[in-house]
């Protein structure tokens, strides 16, 4: 039997009469403030979602200006403004691989006005390389959307004597030792390597650096060998021919390199290690307004002008449900923990 509001109503009053009529109290009013209340009291939600936002509406980058989550949340921020009227501003609270921001949002009013532009670092490896973490990903959060992945490059110098993956890898196991750049501990171009050492039978020693652009610029100068890094990050140096990109972490080759193989089609069926960032808010946001971000998200990620720009930087738009972007976090948070206890590798 399906209840419905109206039915709901009737049956309240009905209630009330049959007390007012047993104590001889005019029933009237009582029924008429009761389904009064009732029918004031059902809409709030729903008015209160489609009113939002009401002012504007502050999305937290816990990395500094300029990287590519930046890039990438400001794009998502405008078309935000545009369709819904208010201004969406980035706001830059890096520190920590990504945790101080990330936690500034966990612990924020739950209304809809304080978002996270967050990642695979904040969402997922962080969980595995601090002993203790200010919150849990899989709690603390409402996740609304996957926006976007890319994979990491792995390329050296112009002037390394590698010309193939294969050929890399032969001269790790051969030694001596040689050294790899990342942007920085706890980065997805750190994990990523530190799986392939872990897959491959290779050590290399870590050099990692307070960002992609002085990693680069080492590589580049010839101080570092190796690089592993987003793979947009690269795309000038490898365009003017100073670097070489030798394999990509993703499960398909990356469009910017179509012709440098997957590390899993070069011998490691099923690797994948890929950056990704998606929009989440403090647990507890009001359904309402979930879905709304949601679905105006979900817009936005069919725009060819941004599906252009997110080509043009190797990225691949994902989308989905917020149920599927809340269990392929919990299923990354398991995959890196994972990795991060079979390498050793840790923030604290």
């Amino acid at each position: 039997m399906t209840i419905t509001r109206r039915s709901l109503l009737l049956g309240i009053a009905a209630t009330a009469g049959l007390r007012a009529a047993a104590t001889g109290i005019a029933s009237t009013p009582s029924v008429a403030a009761i389904a009064a209340a009732v029918a004031a009291a059902a809409p709030v939600a729903s008015v209160r979602a489609a009113d939002w936002p009401e002012r504007p509406v502050a999305i937290v980058v816990p990395f500094p200006p300029g990287g590519s989550n930046d890039v990438l949340g400001r794009l998502f921020a405008q078309h935000l403004t545009e369709r819904l009227g208010q201004p969406f501003v980035v706001e830059n609270r890096p520190g920590a691989n990504g945790n101080i921001g990330a936690t500034l949002v966990a612990r924020a009013k739950p209304d809809g006005y304080q978002l996270l532009l967050s990642g695979n670092g904040q969402n997922a490896m962080n969980h595995g390389l601090f002993r203790q973490m200010p919150y849990d990903s899989r709690r603390d959060f409402t996740h609304v959307i996957q926006l976007a992945s890319v994979p990491n490059a792995l390329a050296v110098g112009s002037d390394h004597p590698a010309k193939s993956f294969v050929q890399l890898l032969e001269m790790a196991r051969k030694g001596p030792q040689s050294t790899f750049a990342s942007p920085g501990n706890g980065s997805s171009g750190h994990l990523a390597m530190a799986m392939l050492m872990v897959t491959a039978g290779i050590a290399l020693t870590h050099i990692p650096y307070k960002g992609a652009t002085p990693a680069v610029t080492d590589v580049v100068g010839g101080q570092v060998p190796i690089i592993m890094v987003n793979v947009d990050v690269i795309k000038p140096h490898v365009d003017s021919g100073r670097l070489r990109v030798l394999a990509v972490t993703g499960a398909e080759r990356s469009p910017l390199y179509p012709d440098a193989p997957t590390v899993a089609e070069s011998g490691f069926p099923g690797f994948s290690a890929t950056g990704w960032l998606g929009l989440s808010g403090p647990a507890g946001m009001e359904p309402g307004i979930v879905a709304r971000l949601h679905d105006t998200l979900a817009r936005i990620l069919e725009e060819p002008a941004v599906q252009e720009r997110a080509k043009a930087g190797g990225y691949e738009l994902v989308g989905g449900s917020a149920e599927r972007y809340r269990a392929f976090i919990a299923s990354e948070i398991d995959k890196w923990t994972r990795v991060a206890k079979e390498t050793g590798a840790t923030l604290d």
